[in-house]
């Protein structure tokens, strides 16, 4: 009877450890996925001052979603934009002003910044990682009329940002062709009028 009572213990105990190994194994079967970084947000953003959109037709021209570079023309101080562009990526943006015509001897206040703020997305849009915002070179300076040529070619040359993205989140500079005169610093063709002029500044 004894013998009886110690064998049904020892069943007992088998099974208990049996359903609780079977648990354990339940519990690793269906693993979550790692997330990967398949995309990147980017968002751009332009500023300039109301005088350099007065005297120069502004374009802000950067990577858009199929990794080309797109341009759009700036109607008010603040331009934006939104992109998802698959990864490995390029992104940049890049303001280039060009002088309307002719211009009013006198001063003008200039000025010009390009950022863009980026994250790495998985393949379901959902954030894995966020960047860093990144600033072009701040132009910013009053100018005589017979000087702005030459400093919107410096905007063109210097208000610019390159970057190469990795799915290991990785980030390095790179080089865009942005075509036409983006990196030339070249002096533009101005005409000065007489109208505004003072006997200061003619």
């Amino acid at each position: 009877m004894k013998n009886l009572k110690i064998m049904s213990m020892l069943l007992g105990g088998l099974m208990v450890l049996g359903s609780l190994t079977a648990c354990s194994s339940d519990s690793n079967d269906d693993p979550q996925p790692e997330k990967r970084a398949t995309s990147l947000k980017v968002d751009y953003t332009a500023t300039v001052s109301q005088q350099l959109l007065d005297v120069a037709t502004v374009t802000v021209r950067y990577i858009g979603e199929n990794g080309l570079v797109a341009s759009e023309q700036m109607s008010s101080t603040i331009w934006t934009k939104s992109v998802n562009i698959a990864l490995p990526a390029n992104a940049g943006l890049n303001i280039q002003p060009t002088l309307k015509g002719a211009v009013g001897d006198g001063e003008y206040t200039l000025s010009a910044m390009g950022q863009m703020t980026y994250s790495w997305l998985d393949q379901d849009g959902q954030l894995l990682q966020t960047g860093l915002t990144e600033s072009a070179p701040s132009m910013e300076a009053v100018f005589y009329a017979e000087g702005l040529g030459q400093y919107l070619g410096a905007i063109t040359a210097n208000c610019q940002l390159a970057r190469a993205f990795a799915k290991d989140y990785s980030v390095t500079d790179t080089a865009i062709n942005w075509g036409g005169n983006a990196g030339d610093d070249s002096t533009q063709s101005i005409d000065i009028s007489d109208e505004g002029a003072t006997g200061d500044n003619r």
